[in-house]
């Protein structure tokens, strides 16, 4: 499984509730039409370290292959769609892709109690 990790800091002047809408509303429906996505996961950002990096949220989306990722971020209409939108609250983001690889798993609640 590939991922698709994006830190995402919101639009100067934009409120982080207004970002969040936004990202979580109409964005989240563009990219939840990408062809051959697996997984999709929108995270707000509590903290991060060190201080002043000032992300706003951590996007995931999941792919069978590297290339399916690159297909759907780079097919028609989605590749316009996103652009498009992009420039209506993101003010910066950074994005890596990764191979997930099996690791161990958290506790089940029974047990670290």
């Amino acid at each position: 499984m590939i991922r698709r990790v994006s830190f995402i800091r919101r639009r100067p002047g934009m409120t982080p509730d207004e970002f969040h809408a936004h990202w979580m509303g109409r964005h989240a429906e563009i990219v939840r039409d990408l062809p051959g996505l697996k997984g999709l996961r929108f995270n707000r950002v509590q903290r991060a370290i060190p201080e002043g990096v000032d992300w706003d949220g951590v996007g995931e989306t999941w792919f069978d292959t590297l290339a399916d990722a690159d297909r759907a971020f780079t097919s028609e209409p989605h590749k316009t769609l996103l652009a498009e939108d992009r420039v209506k609250f993101i003010g910066q983001s950074q994005s890596c892709y990764f191979e997930e690889q099996p690791g161990a798993l958290p506790p089940d609640e029974a047990s670290w109690r």
